[in-house]
């Protein structure tokens, strides 16, 4: 069973220079969700909204209704946030979220997504795909490769390995989650003014969905088992006041995680467009590609002045 999470909200954004109106962003970021869930099973969607306008909240439930999937609203109700900052307001709905996540069966996967991943068609279903690639890969065909080492470093023959090998059937038990996103800063480049702390080594391997490396980073977007969030619930309930003064950020929360205890990859050709600021859009990206997706995911509920996407080439241009 997938479990998928998006936390809401269309109040001013964090981001001042983000490339699309957040209202509409927030409603293109879950209609592409909703198709890629055209061609999966066993999969239902959680909207955690956080006190959006009238407006938003209709067209939310409108496009949902319309989509004919499983889906389940949490709307949030007013609260006092004097004097909180936008990011220690934003945190109310992360406590939600995981509270949510903490009561699925260890075995489920989840998917908790920002409502600003604009995601290609399929790129849930590969996500999936991959995961059990790499979890193979990570936790059973790299032990045995670790096992026929040491056979030959005691001598033993090449026949004999490979008979041994073959009957091999230990296996490691290390989480493996996916982050969608081919997050610019991870690699070097002239405009990279952020190489010298995001840049560091990492591992590639080829899947049958393209590349995919190891990363220490992520932003609060992954996928992940159900068990790997209660087993490390201490950092995840970090994100819940991430942005005060009582805590840090992913780097020295959820990024200690993916350094020490839960290996996460990150594709090399991304399956969602991070639709933040131009300096988030994907390595390895075309303006034609992020405008074809916006385009392909407007609803009968965008207005014509909040479409507009101001991609600014100069400031991404590699």
């Amino acid at each position: 069973m997938l479990h998928i999470i998006t936390r809401t909200c269309d109040k001013a954004s964090i981001q001042s220079k983000r490339i699309v109106n957040k209202t509409e962003c927030a409603l293109r970021c879950v209609n592409s969700v909703l198709k890629n869930m055209e061609n999966l099973e066993d999969v239902d969607y959680h909207i955690i909204d956080d006190r959006s306008s009238e407006y938003f909240r209709e067209s939310l439930t409108k496009i949902c209704e319309e989509s004919k999937q499983n889906v389940t609203f949490d709307f949030l109700g007013d609260r006092d946030v004097e004097g909180q900052n936008p990011h220690a307001q934003s945190r109310f709905s992360v406590k939600v979220a995981y509270d949510y996540i903490y009561n699925l069966p260890d075995e489920d996967f989840v998917y908790i997504v920002d409502d600003d991943h604009l995601h290609y068609p399929d790129a849930i279903k590969r996500m999936l795909y991959t995961w059990d690639y790499l979890d193979h890969m990570v936790n059973f065909i790299n032990p045995r490769n670790q096992y026929r080492k040491k056979l030959w470093s005691e001598g033993v023959s090449d026949e004999e390995t490979d008979f041994k090998v073959a009957q091999f059937e230990g296996r490691t038990d290390i989480d493996v989650g996916i982050f969608p996103q081919c997050f610019v800063q991870m690699f070097p480049y002239d405009k990279n003014e952020t190489v010298d702390f995001y840049v560091r080594p990492c591992i590639v391997l080829p899947t049958p969905t393209g590349y995919y490396r190891t990363t220490w980073y992520t932003h609060e977007t992954f996928m992940l088992k159900a068990k790997v969030f209660k087993k490390h619930k201490e950092v995840f309930d970090k994100l819940q006041v991430t942005g005060t003064p009582a805590a840090g950020w992913e780097g020295d929360t959820i990024s200690e995680l993916w350094q020490e205890h839960v290996r996460m990859f990150m594709p090399l050709s991304p399956s969602v467009m991070h639709m933040s600021v131009s300096r988030d859009l994907p390595f390895t990206w075309r303006p034609e590609d992020a405008i074809q997706l916006w385009e392909d995911n407007k609803t009968p509920y965008s207005l014509p002045e909040n479409s507009d996407l101001n991609l600014k080439i100069e400031e991404i241009t590699l």
